[in-house]
């Protein structure tokens, strides 16, 4: 019988480590994404909050942090792309403006949903995105969408809408909906750093602010759309960037909601300095907005009409998000460094 020598033996011994080692680490990469996802799952805290939507409130509460997200409004969409969970959205829908040139790597991997009549997507088509969250405008969420709130909660799809969408909303209200998102999908810290950004960028502008008192700010309207009447900014949100940007909305006070319908009749009562225009693509265009209203005989005295002081801004600026910060630059330029035509002719 042939012995095996010590120098055999030791090969032996080697292979048999070096093969143990190989189907460990195969073993180990096989696991490794199920491990980090239940490690993820444990040091999740359940989150709690109400949803209002469809004519009712509801008491929600995520046990486990959100993988699977359906966006139904830019703003929402951006919100988390901010957030830094592209890999988290499985379907998106409802651009109001081109998208932030910073996502839009991220964005063209998303599946976008097809949107029909009454921009409404397909609910086959949502159902079958598999998401376990939905969040977007209030009308984008509705039994012929998504599914009516219990029925979405019994499969565990949590529905979503941003507080700072409602009619009492200021920038601090975004600050609440970044730091629900985060704690939502488990990126508390990612969020902490959104608000503290956007609170360092909005201090820059609202230094420069100072102490405008409330008669010497600029009158601004912010005009989304009509010709019959006017539909402009009331309460919420935009109102507040007007006013953190210096401004003062004519219309502020007409109605405790976003936005409201007002006569031209009021407009010419309210004279405001500045109109500005909001463009979005299911809309007309903004250039057709201001020639109607540059046009349109009741207005032709009105301070912003006469001193060619219209400016355009983007819907997803005046909505909820990362964008507010930019706007409020952008208004605060053109408010107080923007020469209207009349001083334009003086220089």
């Amino acid at each position: 019988m042939k012995k095996f020598s010590k120098k055999n033996t030791l090969i032996i011994l080697m292979a048999g480590i070096a093969s143990t080692s190989v189907g460990c680490s195969m073993n180990q990469q096989n696991v490794t994404p199920q491990i980090q996802e239940e490690s993820k799952k444990e040091y999740f805290q359940p989150v709690s909050f109400t949803y209002s939507g469809m004519g009712g409130t509801y008491d929600i509460v995520a046990n486990s942090p959100r993988q699977r997200a359906v966006t139904l409004s830019q703003f929402m969409t951006e919100m988390l792309l901010t957030l830094g969970l592209e890999d988290q959205i499985v379907a998106t829908a409802l651009l109001d403006n081109p998208i932030l040139p910073e996502f839009e790597e991220a964005y063209s991997q998303i599946p976008v949903l097809q949107v029909g009549e009454g921009h409404a997507i397909s609910k086959e088509a949502f159902i079958a995105s598999n998401p376990d969250f939905v969040s977007g405008w209030d009308s984008s969420i509705s039994e012929q969408t998504t599914g009516l709130p219990d029925e979405l909660i019994a499969k565990d799809i949590i529905p979503f809408m941003a507080k700072s969408y409602e009619g009492d909303a200021t920038v601090e209200t975004v600050y609440e909906d970044f730091e629900l998102l985060g704690k939502l999908f488990n990126v508390q810290d990612r969020a902490e750093e959104v608000i503290q950004q956007m609170k360092k960028d909005i201090k820059n502008v609202t230094d420069r602010v100072g102490s405008i008192k409330e008669e010497d700010r600029v009158k601004v309207m912010v005009y989304d759309s009509g010709q019959n009447d006017a539909m402009v900014v009331g309460t919420g949100l935009a109102n507040n960037l007007i006013e953190l940007a210096g401004g003062s909305n004519v219309f502020a006070n007409d109605a405790n909601r976003p936005y409201v319908n007002v006569s031209w009749e009021s407009v010419v009562a309210r004279n405001p300095e500045v109109i500005l225009i909001t463009e979005f693509m299911a809309g007309d265009s903004a250039d057709s907005k201001i020639s109607f209203l540059k046009k349109y005989p009741a207005l032709k005295d009105v301070e912003a009409i006469k001193n060619n002081r219209l400016y355009v801004v983007r819907l997803a600026d005046l909505s909820p998000g990362i964008r507010n910060p930019m706007l409020i630059e952008q208004m605060y330029h053109d408010f107080y460094e923007t020469p209207n035509l009349e001083e334009s002719k003086a220089e």
